[in-house]
């Protein structure tokens, strides 16, 4: 009776197990893998994060998968945690609820592009140029000037006069407008001498 009961027992514990296993408990069979590709990862590190881990990515590299897997049924989302300030990095096909291992995530990095133009009439010292918080200080009878921070393809740029030079009225044309995949350099400042008073 006593070896009935204990073989009854031990069938019950191999039905539970294989139950589990079979819904995924104790294994990651049922859990998803997400990844995908990258593009114009050119220079630097880029690090991506799902809320689940996080992979970092050496130059050059095209295809990525991160280390744990997604529960089946839970969403995610890709994110760019920390890339090279040279490249803006987009995320597209990144988010969703894991259902299917997920191979389409893709990440296109492009150059950051410069932002310059030239000054005219500068006679006196004392220009500066602001963009946001970047600022340019352009030296007496310089003409070409180009901002020390690079700026990524689809943000905006606003060109304004910080600091007037002494006895000059400087005027900025074509000084706004949204950054693109080559360097912005028609940004013209006019320098004129202040009426006498």
């Amino acid at each position: 009776m006593k070896t009935l009961t204990l073989i009854s027992r031990a069938a019950m514990v191999l039905a539970t197990l294989t139950g589990l296993a079979a819904c995924g408990g104790g294994s990651n069979v049922s859990n998803i893998s997400v990844g995908g590709t990258v593009t114009g990862l050119t220079t630097g590190t880029l690090s991506l994060n799902n809320g689940y881990s996080s992979v970092t990515l050496p130059t050059n590299t095209s295809t990525f998968a991160f280390t744990a897997r997604v529960p089946r049924g839970y969403s995610f989302v890709t994110v760019v945690t920390a890339k090279s300030p040279d490249l803006t990095c987009r995320v597209t096909n990144g988010s969703g609820v894991a259902s299917n291992d997920v191979n389409n995530v893709l990440v296109a990095c492009v150059p950051n592009q410069t932002l310059g133009g030239n000054v005219y009439g500068l006679t006196a010292s004392g220009l500066v140029l602001a963009n946001g918080s970047d600022t340019v200080s352009v030296p007496v009878n310089t003409a070409p000037f180009v901002f020390p921070t690079k700026i990524g393809d689809g943000f905006a740029y606003g060109v304004t006069v910080l600091t007037q030079p002494a006895g000059l009225n400087c005027t900025v044309q074509n000084g706004a407008g949204t950054m693109s995949t080559t360097n912005v350099s028609n940004v013209v400042v006019n320098c004129v001498s202040k009426p006498a008073a």
